[in-house]
């Protein structure tokens, strides 16, 4: 795996026109030389109009897992180009969910650590991973001045955090009953990234007779049907906040915990905060204004087939040396979005 991980941020780094696609963990560090040796002594051989893809098939893997998993191919973007940040409110309330967690008290089994940041007029739901990410190759930018590449990640970031997934790369916004989106395209396609608003769901709930305890707080069981999926939740009286994770809400106190009925997405409190935190926007320079459901078009057709979106094409070596294009890749693995209406 190792090695794997290393021929890839290499190519991503330094030989952007070739990529390597590799299955299985059945990869040592003497193949893993050989191909970056492969790599460098081809580096003339790049085609114009053409992203070439040089094809290492290993070993078939698939997947089992019944929870929406970061299964596809999707690479992360370099940058998500929000641009410009301003300071627009301050937290009165802070709550921490765990997004997928294998296990809920190990942050490394989680697919993303997400944050709802309840403001006096406006509110944030955002991946902490990905802003922390962020934050941190500011620091070590302004820290390497003179550095050729930058890291593509510093920090904790979960289960395959390589892997792009839409519901990281979003950044909601509520402010006076509207949600605005932004979302952040995988790499190759930062040309997609777009926005929307619409006004602030109100899922209509009935209410169950059913408790739990989570985070010391009793919870009521409340259950609804929104935009094709069933939902289960749990919210607390205790904390009168109609908010909860994702878009979900409208009840009388916040949702601690929420799942579909298909077991595909689970959001679970893991940490609540009572301080005054800054709560920033920002300007999301370049991210063009869609509808949802062509926002969504756009996700959905990038985490089922990355590959052909970017317009990548398998490859071989010829016996000189040579990159030779070959067909285009299409690899199409499931993806299962939360809303299908």
């Amino acid at each position: 795996m190792k090695a794997k991980a290393t021929i890839r941020r290499f190519l991503w780094h330094h030989f952007p026109d070739v990529h390597a696609v590799l299955y299985g963990n059945h990869v040592n560090n003497e193949e893993a030389g050989e191909l970056v040796k492969l790599i460098n002594t081809n580096q003339g051989s790049k085609m114009k109009g053409h992203t070439v893809i040089l094809f290492v098939v290993l070993a078939a893997v698939c997947s089992g897992a019944s929870a929406q998993r970061k299964q596809g191919y999707a690479c992360i973007p370099i940058s998500r180009n929000q641009g410009k940040g301003t300071i627009v409110d301050n937290t009165r309330l802070r709550i921490w969910y765990a997004l997928n967690a294998d296990s809920i008290g190990d942050t490394d089994t989680y697919i993303d650590l997400q944050r709802l940041d309840v403001g006096d007029s406006i509110s944030k739901y955002y991946s902490w991973f990905i802003s922390n990410n962020d934050s941190l190759k500011e620091d070590w930018k302004k820290k390497n001045p003179g550095a050729q590449t930058i890291p593509w990640w510093v920090g904790p970031g979960g289960k395959k955090k390589d892997n792009w997934f839409p519901y990281e790369y979003a950044d909601i916004y509520i402010s006076r009953g509207t949600l605005t989106e932004y979302a952040c395209m995988p790499h190759g396609l930062g040309r997609y990234n777009g926005w929307y608003s619409e006004p602030y769901p109100q899922q209509q709930w009935t209410m169950e007779s059913r408790f739990q305890t989570i985070l010391g707080y009793d919870c009521q069981q409340a259950t609804c049907h929104w935009r094709g999926r069933d939902y289960v939740v749990w919210f607390t009286p205790a904390i009168p906040v109609r908010m909860g994770p994702w878009k979900l809400g409208g009840l009388p106190g916040l949702i601690l915990k929420a799942q579909d009925t298909d077991s595909l997405y689970t959001f679970e409190a893991v940490k609540i905060e009572k301080s005054r935190q800054p709560i920033v926007r920002y300007a999301y320079d370049g991210y063009t204004k869609m509808s949802r459901s062509e926002l969504q078009k756009h996700q959905q057709a990038y985490a089922e087939n990355w590959f052909k979106a970017v317009g990548y094409q398998k490859a071989h070596v010829d016996a000189s040396g040579n990159v030779v294009p070959d067909e285009p890749l299409s690899i199409h693995t499931d993806f299962h979005p939360l809303e299908i209406e």
